[in-house]
């Protein structure tokens, strides 16, 4: 029964891997909604052992996922991945390399693209909540709009004298 039991824990490991990596924590507190904890550890033990999950590079994977797609902050890579039950040492060398700067700033350069600028401080207002929203800082926030409505202006001062 117990050799049953570590198969089924196993194939539903696997199965959870299938979709994308997934720390120890994660797949731990999924199991354990199906398996007792003893069989949940012999499961965890057996995938670090075979390099099937390994926090580390799930958190660089993670933050650059996140960078990528979302182009999220720092601070907010940071919380998902302690919300995910990765060390703080592993979070910190995953974000050692992210430029909060750079990223506030391709994201308000993708985000104005699809606002109305026809009204400055409405076109202000918006990206600034959006840019917050994704957890960067007030003053990154408002340096990346600024950007982004000068960007915009000489955009559209180029395109009518053309």
């Amino acid at each position: 029964m117990t050799e049953e039991l570590n198969q089924a824990a196993k194939s539903s490991a696997m199965r959870l891997l299938v979709h994308r990596p997934r720390s120890v924590n994660e797949i731990r507190q999924r199991l354990l909604e199906r398996f007792d904890s003893g069989i949940v550890s012999t499961i965890i033990v057996w995938l670090v052992e075979n390099e099937l999950v390994d926090d580390e590079k799930f958190a660089i994977w993670w933050t650059e996922s996140r960078c990528k797609q979302k182009l999220l902050s720092v601070a907010m890579i940071r919380k998902e991945l302690l919300e995910k039950g990765i060390h703080r040492n592993l979070i910190e060398k995953a974000l050692k390399n992210i430029d909060d700067a750079k990223n506030a700033q391709l994201l308000a350069d993708r985000i104005s693209r699809t606002f109305d600028k026809s009204n400055p401080d409405t076109f202000k207002r918006k990206l600034y909540g959006r840019l917050l929203r994704r957890g960067f800082s007030s003053s990154l926030a408002i340096t990346s709009v600024e950007n982004a409505l000068d960007s915009s202006r000489k955009t559209n001062a180029i395109s009518l004298e053309s």
